[in-house]
């Protein structure tokens, strides 16, 4: 029965041990590391969920790595030094929870008299390519009476999707034939067979455009751009398919 005993003990605690594990790091992801997309509401939860979640593993395996020893033998401690250990982590758990929390506070404070946004910030970091397409100057070098500068695509996403599923396709298509011109990234090229194959990178994350050039177009300048270089591009919109658009009659400007 005893043998029963302490191997039930051993199985639960390796069990809160890969639990525990997993729970910490994946908050830790989302808090520090920039994984997942959490609200600023959501962020200070995690952050006193992390300091429970630490709190608690520390006592727990305190006391389980105790309860794991033999009653017997040189190992066994008496109740006083145990007490006297307890007292000491209990006093430095809860000075680490005071340092978390003031940095947290700190943080807090800082995010709050940004006038810029942390969110924004943030974007940057994980797609650099958004810095430089708001930093790119260059003012509209196409005519603006006959390529609009708005909508950007964002906007004709948003619109898009805040229709009805009836009437999302009649929506879509409203915008086929409208001429825009708009800052983008580069991104790549391939060569077809009668014309060049541009994609560019939009001011919003994992959506692109796609423009097509005919092979008389002096792309001399696109062979020596680096992924991210910002430009200017325009066409005629002919498709609004899943994450990407499609701009015929097109033309780029670098």
């Amino acid at each position: 029965m005893d043998k029963s005993t302490q191997l039930m003990k051993w199985i639960l605690f390796w069990v809160f041990i890969v639990l525990f594990a997993l729970a910490v790091l994946g908050t830790l992801g989302v808090v520090f590391l920039g994984f997942g997309t959490p609200t600023e509401a959501e962020r200070e939860w995690l952050v006193k969920g992390l300091i429970l979640e630490v709190a608690a593993c520390i006592v727990a395996l305190f006391y389980s790595i105790f309860s794991l020893k033999p009653e017997s033998g040189k190992q066994n401690l008496n109740v006083e030094d145990f007490e006297s250990r307890l007292t000491e982590l209990e006093s430095k758990v809860f000075l680490t929870v005071k340092e978390i929390d003031s940095n947290t506070v700190e943080l807090s404070a800082r995010k709050e008299d940004s006038s810029s946004g942390p969110s924004k910030d943030f974007m940057h970091q994980m797609y650099p390519f958004l810095a430089r397409i708001d930093e790119y100057d260059t003012p509209p070098p196409f005519d603006v009476d006959e390529y609009n500068i708005s909508p950007s695509y964002t906007e004709i996403d948003a619109d898009i999707s805040s229709a009805k599923p009836f009437d999302k396709e009649h929506r879509e298509k409203s915008y086929f034939g409208l001429k825009v011109q708009w800052k983008c990234a580069y991104k790549g090229i391939t060569e077809k067979e009668d014309c060049y194959r541009i994609r560019l990178d939009t001011e919003r994350p994992l959506f692109g455009t796609y423009i097509e050039v005919s092979k008389e177009k002096d792309i001399a300048k696109l062979k020596f751009l680096h992924e991210g270089h910002p430009m200017w591009v325009c066409g005629e919109i002919v498709d609004l398919s899943g994450s990407n658009v499609e701009l015929a009659n097109a033309d780029f400007y670098i």
